[in-house]
């Protein structure tokens, strides 16, 4: 199995309007990993709400603001991550006190 779907629900929805990006967390042997998914809702002939991924001309640039907007907000949840990743790191590799020499002990 090379990844699943942690959750079955968006970590976060960015919305302009009817347009939304919505972004996933997913999970694999590495980590996890994140991807986006851009959508325009619209109202069907029963009034039911619906989704489509195809976008008029003028709609353009503004799934464009929406893609940067998620591209910041993955780079960022990334960043958290390696940090985290780091600090785990970190105190993993750090000696205990009781493995020091006793004039390195404070």
């Amino acid at each position: 199995m090379d990844s699943t779907t942690v959750s079955n629900r968006p970590i976060e929805t960015l919305r302009d309007s009817r347009l939304k990006a919505a972004i996933w967390e997913n999970a694999s042997e590495t980590g996890p990993y994140y991807t986006v998914t851009l959508a325009k809702l619209y109202d069907d002939k029963d009034g039911q709400t619906k989704e489509t991924q195809s976008f008029s001309a003028s709609e353009l640039l503004r799934v464009a603001e929406l893609a940067r907007e998620a591209h910041g907000v993955v780079r960022d949840l990334k960043r958290e991550r390696t940090q985290e990743r780091k600090a785990e790191q970190a105190v993993e590799e750090r000696p205990s006190q009781s493995n020091r020499p006793a004039r390195f002990r404070r």
